[in-house]
């Protein structure tokens, strides 16, 4: 039996993006209570400098470890804007309100305030970006939303108005910075998470030493360039792959455990007290979680011509419709063997107009209106 990773995406993208947003919102989850612990040891411009230096030192090493391995579609010119505006977004404005909120609020509030982030993503993709959420999506959502409001319950006694405010602008600057990296998820994740920490950490840092801020001490600075590395650097490697495979609406969805797994650490390590509350908002997100594993979204549909370059494989045995072009010579002669598309690889290619029924999510392929009929 084939169980190399390779074969293990190809037959479950939509299993593998929900073990990748898990881990995701994992590392992130982890972070902000983490963050709370040093926020007052350097400015907020600083911390996030920090922070998204230790997302680059995190994912250069990975991808010295991986190569060329992934076949990846690179970054073209005409995705500059759209990386731009994540960048700035995701990069600079959410963390310096993060990490100015947490030096206003307990860590316990400000973590639990980050389920907005998955309000954001999922009304922007829903309303917005023309995705789709089946029966079971929209259960799985309420359920682990509902979790959230639970969660948050009588835990935002210390929390300050602005506190809230800065919190709230983080995840609205997340939710879009979500559904802006959604569209470039068939790109080279990798490349789109490295250039998206580079761009931010550099500038951020410039300034934050043009205006005389220090940087903490070493124990701190090694603190945060650690949380970096992990809490955003290989979250949002992660996090693309599960936008990739999920589209933005799902990850949402599953994104917005990450204020449990803040909760469940809280209770193991920082010996906090675990109510009855915490006990029902963790039964609700674990069968959301465990509904959305088990949906199935398939109805027919038409595919429009479109041409795009992204990591793929077509293998006729599969029956992808969607890859079974023919790859030839610069003289026009096909190919055959591996050099056929038996393998993962990116090039640009076309995808001709298709009606039919099968299983999907909203990824790149599937941002299509559902009012067709069979």
């Amino acid at each position: 039996m084939d169980r190399n990773p390779a074969s293990i995406v190809r037959a479950s993208p939509q299993r593998w993006g929900l073990i990748a947003g898990l881990l995701a919102a994992l590392f992130f989850g982890l972070s902000a209570p983490l963050i709370s612990v040093v926020s007052r040891e350097a400015s907020p411009l600083m911390i996030a400098a920090l922070l998204y230096a230790g997302a680059t030192i995190a994912l250069l090493m990975v991808r010295g470890g991986l190569g060329h391995q992934q076949e990846e579609s690179p970054v073209q010119l005409h995705d500059l804007p759209q990386l731009l505006g994540l960048t700035v977004l995701g990069g600079m404005v959410g963390p310096i309100c993060l990490v100015q909120g947490l030096t206003l609020l307990p860590a316990g509030s400000a973590s639990l305030l980050l389920n907005l982030e998955a309000v954001f993503t999922l009304l922007i993709a829903l309303l917005i970006g023309r995705e789709h959420l089946s029966g079971k999506g929209l259960v799985a959502a309420v359920l682990i939303f509902t979790g959230a409001v639970l969660l948050t319950e009588g835990s935002m006694n210390g929390a300050t108005v602005l506190g809230t405010v800065l919190i709230g602008s983080a995840c609205l600057a997340w939710g879009i910075d979500n559904n802006l990296s959604q569209r470039l998820s068939l790109r080279d994740p990798l490349q789109i998470a490295l250039l998206k920490a580079i761009g931010a950490s550099v500038p951020m840092l410039i300034l934050a030493l043009a205006f005389g801020q220090t940087l903490p001490p070493w124990p701190v600075l090694l603190a945060v360039l650690a949380i970096g590395s992990v809490g955003y650097g290989l979250s949002i490697w992660l996090d693309l792959l599960a936008l990739r495979h999920l589209g933005a609406a799902r990850e949402a969805v599953v994104f917005s455990t990450a204020p449990f797994v803040g909760l469940l650490f809280s209770v193991l390590v920082l010996r906090e007290a675990f109510t009855g509350g915490m006990a029902m908002a963790s039964s609700l997100m674990l069968l959301g979680i465990t509904v959305l594993l088990k949906e199935d979204h398939a109805h027919w549909h038409r595919h429009d011509a479109f041409r795009h370059a992204h990591r793929h494989w077509h293998d006729p045995a599969d029956g992808d419709p969607h890859h079974l072009h023919v790859h030839v010579h610069a003289v026009d002669e096909p190919l055959s063997g591996k050099t056929q598309g038996l393998h993962w690889h990116a090039h640009e290619h076309q995808h001709e107009p298709i009606e039919h029924e099968h299983l999907h999510v909203s990824d790149v392929h599937h941002r299509h209106h559902h009012s067709y009929g069979p």
